[in-house]
């Protein structure tokens, strides 16, 4: 289904390899145009139970700092609070596929603990990227059981943007693997993939990169699907603000760079924030404080000294995403009792 066009290895590898690595501009959550409209959104098969109020669980990109929602999964099945819909950009979206699929949060923890970098990295040389992203379609589609979007047990989201017309795209159906490939291709980082349009049968589809480029924090896109209670997970605290950023640029040795796919992303981070317009920059970060103060509950770890590249890391992401969750529990359970009862008055009134 994809479409790569990377370019075969030639004399000119080396080159091109510094060039990408070292002196291309990796663009990632940051660009300035977070107010767009849906490009392609689908109706899930799998419907929430009538009788009960939707909540959703929203899952926002940050790259490493991703392992965060494992923890807070973690957090509100230990409380049986089991959200009825996810939704995800980025990283959001990789572990609320995994999640949505079937798997138990212990399941879910453990495989965060115990993955290799390698399983989702497969390094390539071309100009549109130097991660192909097949390894993280695969990787996805493994640990969900190959199921497709609309056959999870639970509804699932994913939040991509159209490459060229940088217009939010909300997968609600198809290929999960593909979907979170999309939703986590950072620009220039990773080659985007293509997703063929189920409505236009052989054609092979538009290209789309990181939902982050759009809606880091998906409060919106959960509201539009019928959110009665939004939990969103906020990544970006302590790690988006422009006066926070080297501005040195991105120079990583590709060596470092093949230790941790996530020292290269949150090096995109920071690249691109810095050959952003200030103006730009400011826009972008207003409209997505905008978006998420629409989120009944808004949980944030305290990640922003944590990059998950070993198994210590990654536990620390996990229980940051444990305490933070647990410091909004009640706040958590007011809410949704709160949509519980507002929804049986909704149902008793309309018999």
């Amino acid at each position: 289904m994809t479409s790569t066009n990377a370019k075969p290895a030639s004399a000119n590898q080396a080159f091109l390899l510094k060039r990408l690595v070292i002196g291309a501009t990796l663009s990632s959550f940051l660009a300035a145009c977070a107010s767009v409209e849906p490009a392609q959104k689908a109706a899930s098969s799998t419907l929430a139970d009538p009788n009960e109020p939707v909540i959703a669980l929203v899952l926002g990109g940050g790259g490493a700092k991703g392992l965060a929602h494992v923890g807070v999964i973690k957090s509100l099945a230990a409380h049986d609070i089991h959200p009825n819909l996810i939704v995800g950009t980025s990283v959001g979206s990789l572990v609320g596929s995994i999640y949505a699929s079937g798997q138990s949060a212990d399941q879910l923890e453990s495989l965060a603990v115990s993955f290799n970098d390698s399983d989702i990295t497969d390094f390539t040389v071309s100009y549109q990227g130097i991660i192909e992203g097949a390894k993280l379609r695969n990787f996805v589609n493994t640990h969900v059981n190959n199921q497709r979007i609309e056959a999870f047990p639970t509804r699932f989201a994913a939040v991509a943007a159209e490459k060229h017309s940088q217009q939010k795209a909300v997968f609600t159906e198809g290929e999960a693997g593909l979907v979170v490939q999309a939703s986590s291709s950072v620009p220039n980082v990773f080659i985007a993939p293509r997703i063929p349009d189920p409505k236009t049968s052989g054609i092979v589809g538009k290209k789309y990169v990181d939902g982050g480029v759009v809606s880091i924090v998906p409060v919106d896109t959960a509201k539009a699907l019928g959110a009665d209670v939004v939990i969103a997970v906020d990544l970006q605290v302590g790690t988006g603000s422009s006066d926070s950023r080297s501005s040195t640029g991105f120079n990583p040795l590709m060596g470092q760079a093949k230790k941790s796919i996530w020292s290269l992303i949150e090096q995109g981070y920071n690249n691109y924030a810095n050959k952003q317009s200030s103006t730009a920059t400011r826009s972008y970060q207003a409209a997505n404080q905008a978006e998420i103060s629409r989120a009944d509950i808004v949980i944030r770890p305290q990640v922003a000294d944590i990059s998950p590249i070993n198994t210590i890391d990654r536990e620390q992401a996990i229980a940051a995403g444990v305490q933070a969750t647990e410091q909004n529990l009640p706040a958590i359970q007011a809410a949704i009792e709160q949509a519980t009862v507002n929804h049986r008055q909704r149902l008793s009134t309309s018999h």
